[in-house]
């Protein structure tokens, strides 16, 4: 029996970028439970704990809210990004993200990422990649534009194009709570399990692959 699919009536697709379109969660994870280890005294199991619950958001926000007022906050935060820059550029796409990429393209569906990376570290990480071409635009992290709201309210700005009219792809819980009451989402089910999004109240796609995405998308 065919399975029928409900496909998201959309004019631009957001993607976020770590764990969606990169295979680097592992990385940051790993450098980010380091530090928190380092800097607090905490179990391996607790940090990652710590790390997994507030994914998603940049760095310095997931220590502020684990560590609020904490004096070695600035330090902690200093040195992961200085470990993330160090190595972001040798964490691969997964497999089938430029595959995907040219789908949504060829169905004239503008594509943007938005990241909790710096803005001028994924547009070279893109350039490096010879992708920077497929995205009208990279949006990444700066204090007080960040993605989310920020972020979805600048694309709809700039290019004209109604915020129920973009939907935004995601991996982490975190990312599902930034489009709440914004646009539709498509969870890709990888450090969090469908089930996870579903206890969230997330009631839209959740795919297990980056190419299942264009199938659930219909240009408005």
């Amino acid at each position: 029996m065919e399975t029928i699919v409900n496909r998201l009536e959309c004019a631009a697709i957001i993607f976020d970028f770590d764990g969606t379109l990169a295979d680097s969660m592992p990385f940051l994870e790993s450098i980010g439970v380091q530090v928190m280890r380092k800097y607090y005294d905490v179990s391996k199991e607790d940090a990652t704990e710590k790390y997994r619950s507030t994914t998603g958001l940049p760095y310095e926000q997931q220590i502020k809210l684990n560590f609020p007022n904490n004096p070695k906050n600035d330090e902690a935060i200093e040195e992961f990004e200085k470990f993330k820059i160090n190595r972001i550029f040798e964490q691969e796409l997964f497999s089938d993200t430029e595959q995907t990429l040219q789908e949504v393209q060829l169905m004239d569906i503008d594509i943007f990422v938005s990241s909790s990376t710096f803005q001028s570290t994924i547009v070279e990480y893109f350039k490096r990649k010879g992708l920077l071409e497929y995205f009208v635009e990279v949006l990444g992290y700066r204090p007080g534009f960040e993605k989310g709201a920020d972020h979805f309210e600048y694309v709809s700005k700039k290019y004209e194009i109604a915020v129920d009219e973009l939907v935004f792809v995601g991996d982490s819980l975190k990312d599902y709570e930034r489009s709440i009451g914004y646009c539709d989402f498509i969870a890709v089910s990888r450090m969090f399990s469908e089930e996870q999004f579903r206890k969230m109240g997330h009631e839209g796609p959740v795919v297990h692959e980056l190419a299942a995405v264009p199938e659930h998308l219909e240009r408005t």
